[in-house]
């Protein structure tokens, strides 16, 4: 990418921090001050536990992310902020790296900076559209079966857990063309629903299980506080 389109990007993205941000204070943000033995182990549960060894781990330091494991494993492992409340677990293979988790880290530091979720989302799509990021390379994985997967919902505006799932890399895939859709996953395990039709498009299933929360449970000592509302795609009355 051209410098000039490089620096359009960014400008675009710094205006829209700015027309959207809450500018929420540090001490609302309970979830982002993990310990950093906590950080790691949240991040690892979104893997089945014998997943876990040897991944690489991401996680935030200060304001930014690092990556604070380095792991000889095939799994990369993240927490995604997309709200000063969330904690979004997911683990990678290597065909992530070079395309969703930058995008990854970029909407969660704007979250660390105090950007709402219009926000994230209008900057995202603004990079998206500009070539920013790349869409992945392969067919590959993201799991996100943890225990302890709550996201910022974005037609509930409230963080919800969401339940136990995989993630296959669906680039500009759509669900016409598959035939998936919410309510068949919700209603039948195993049945697909595209995520984010575009570059960055995942095919969701759920799982029957979450993964074992146990190393969580010891590593966080209540870091993580109380459990929000079941996420429910299609409620009743």
């Amino acid at each position: 990418m051209a410098f000039s389109r490089k620096l359009q990007v960014y400008t675009a993205s710094l205006l829209i921090l700015a027309a959207f941000s809450l500018a929420l204070p540090a001490a609302a943000a309970d979830r982002m001050q993990l310990s950093q033995t906590c950080e790691i182990a949240v991040a690892r549960s979104a893997l089945p536990e014998p997943l876990r060894g040897n991944t690489t781990v991401y996680g935030l330091v200060g304001d930014h992310y690092q990556k604070i494991v380095e792991g000889s494993g095939p799994f990369t492992c993240i927490i995604e902020r997309n709200h000063p409340d969330a904690i979004i677990p997911q683990c990678m293979d290597s065909a992530g790296i070079d395309s969703v988790l930058p995008a990854i880290i970029d909407r969660s530091e704007m979250a660390v900076a105090g950007a709402d979720f219009p926000a994230i989302e209008a900057a995202n799509q603004v990079k998206m559209q500009a070539g920013a990021y790349r869409p992945a390379a392969r067919a590959g994985i993201s799991y996100m079966m943890s225990d302890f997967n709550y996201a910022y919902v974005g037609h509930a505006q409230r963080v919800l857990k969401l339940a136990p799932h995989v993630m296959y890399y669906a680039p500009n895939i759509t669900n016409e063309e598959v035939g998936g859709s919410l309510r068949g996953m919700s209603e039948n395990i195993g049945t697909p629903f595209i995520l984010n039709e575009g570059p960055h498009g995942y095919m969701i299933v759920y799982v029957q299980h979450e993964a074992n929360p146990n190393e969580v449970v010891e590593a966080c000592h209540g870091q993580l506080g109380e459990r929000p509302p079941s996420f429910d795609p299609f409620p009743k009355g």
